[in-house]
């Protein structure tokens, strides 16, 4: 049965307040930025998306005020709920973000910065490598079907136009924490193996002063940390996964 679309005034301010969460919530989120997408084919989708989930909604009601006081207010809760959802995913990939700047800094690779097309800021080379890398296998491991499935589910919970419930700041605090928790996990082989190095690198300056400890680590740690790095990839899925779930777990908590 083909689905029939009513166009009126009341689906258009759905679709506008639907459009402002979806938005708030990706403008958290590097989900698009590190494909380069345009300005304008990212507002497309978000109203093309936004058309199609208000679609298959059933009629809200609170979309009807065509006011501007109430329209205005609704819009506002409906930012401030994207940026709460968003809040949720962005905490994830900082936690990428986070392991990334520890490894550049044991490494020697904080000396020096690229281009990172995740933030359009300069950011060390093995942060901006775990950026891309997390916005890869967010969509590898299917998490973006989850993730407008999430949005979907918040839709049915708090409807277009309804404000937002208080949160438990404790809610907010415990994701924030994963950053570390998560970024640990993530550089704690490699910075195992550095520390060990260093270790090595101190008994032979004891034994040999002569030698220039300094210049001769260096390449060994870089060499070292990446050839773990490397190993390491392949065995990461399982963390993978958990990170982006607690994006769920977060909006599950919240909603």
């Amino acid at each position: 049965m083909p689905l029939e679309i009513d166009v009126g005034m009341a689906w258009i301010t759905s679709v506008l307040l639907c459009s402002l969460r979806l938005s708030a919530m990706l403008m958290m989120t590097p989900i698009l930025d590190g494909f380069g997408i345009p300005a304008r084919i990212r507002i497309f989708l978000v109203i093309a998306l936004s058309a199609a989930l208000v679609s298959a909604l059933p009629h809200n009601s609170a979309a009807e005020t065509f006011a501007a006081g109430p329209f205005f207010a609704s819009a506002a809760s409906e930012l401030f709920t994207g940026a709460l959802l968003g809040f949720g995913a962005m905490c994830a990939f900082a936690a990428f973000s986070f392991a990334g700047n520890l490894l550049d800094q044991q490494l020697g690779f904080g000396l020096a910065n690229v281009f990172d097309p995740m933030t359009r800021a300069q950011s060390p080379l093995i942060a901006s490598l775990f950026g891309l890398m997390a916005v890869v296998m967010f969509f590898t491991v299917d998490a973006h079907h989850a993730l407008l499935r999430g949005f979907a589910y918040s839709l049915e919970k708090v409807p277009l136009g309804s404000a937002m419930h208080i949160v438990s700041p404790g809610l907010l605090v415990h994701q924030f924490g994963l950053i570390f928790s998560f970024g640990l996990l993530l550089a704690a082989p490699v910075l195992f193996c550095v520390y060990l190095i260093e270790i090595g690198m101190a008994v032979i300056s004891r034994n040999l002063p002569q030698m220039n400890i300094f210049m001769i680590s260096i390449p060994v740690k870089i060499i070292c940390g990446l050839i773990l790095l490397s190993i390491l990839m392949t065995r990461l899925a399982p963390l993978f996964n958990k990170i982006f779930g607690s994006i769920f777990s977060f909006w599950e908590g919240v909603l």
